[in-house]
């Protein structure tokens, strides 16, 4: 069990801490690293991690996390140059957008370095996780990594050029999935459906259609026949989605999301 230094101790940190713990690992070996204390102390009562508000602590062996936004990246690479040691640290960067090339400029190339890219379903354990190495990662580095990709649920290797087209799939992914419920759900009170019980078939459906899918492995379009009886009531519905162009519009928001990824990455 190799030690864990997450550097910033926001949502997505916490959610790394939170889901290394419920997948067995010793809080002992789990450092949480951030400038504010009261975050700290919080994190130290919840989970009795190890805390720390400076670089100084990172010593042995270990895996550390960077887990700050873009912006303060090269802050904190800069920071922790003096302190890391190719031979001793992995680094794992989650912050969006930075590229692996990035980090190496200003830590080196000699580092193994990977980069991953959850969603806000990590929150909750199910993030949908993209993850990618740079070349001197071998399968065993690899085990290393994923088990951190891994514990806020589950992970697939990419190529980094992919990274811009994942934010607008499953980075942003769940925002349209939201939008969806809530019109489910609005849909249903229009019909006279309480508002309570509408939200929860709407979400309930969801949920369960998810799951379908991925249990009995179909695709989706197989899936949709086997709801859509002749001259039913779901063939009805579905051609109203298709005369709003429904499916266009989910592969424009994507492709959408896709293009402003690669603006903000350019400005990084």
């Amino acid at each position: 069990m190799k030690n864990v230094f997450i550097v910033g101790c926001g949502n997505m940190g916490k959610a790394i801490i939170s889901g290394l713990i419920k997948n067995g690992y010793s809080p002992s070996f789990i450092t949480g690293i951030d400038i504010d204390k009261n975050k700290l102390s919080i994190l130290k009562s919840q989970y009795n991690i190890n805390i720390s508000n400076n670089f100084s602590v990172i010593k042995e062996e270990a895996i550390i996390v960077i887990a700050v936004k873009p912006d303060n990246v090269d802050q904190i690479l800069t920071k922790l140059n003096n302190l890391i040691n190719p031979k001793k640290h992995l680094i794992l960067s989650i912050a969006a957008g930075v590229k692996i090339e990035q980090i190496e400029n200003i830590i080196g190339k000699d580092f193994l370095i990977a980069r991953c890219m959850p969603n806000i379903a990590a929150m909750v354990g199910k993030s949908t996780t993209v993850i990618c190495f740079n070349s001197k990662v071998t399968d065993t580095i690899k085990t290393d990594f994923l088990t951190i990709s891994n514990s806020i649920g589950i992970s697939f290797e990419i190529e980094e050029q992919l990274f811009d087209a994942v934010t607008g799939l499953s980075g942003s992914g769940p925002a349209y999935l939201f939008l969806m419920v809530e019109s489910m759900a609005d849909a249903g009170v229009l019909m006279g459906i309480p508002r309570e019980t509408s939200l929860n078939l709407a979400l309930n459906t969801v949920l369960g259609s998810a799951e379908f899918l991925d249990k009995m492995k179909l695709h989706p379009a197989i899936a949709k026949e086997m709801v859509t009886s002749p001259g039913g009531t779901t063939i009805e519905a579905l051609l109203t989605l298709e005369d709003g162009a429904f499916k266009g519009l989910i592969m424009k928001a994507v492709k959408k999301a896709t293009e402003k990824s690669i603006q903000l990455g350019k400005k990084l």
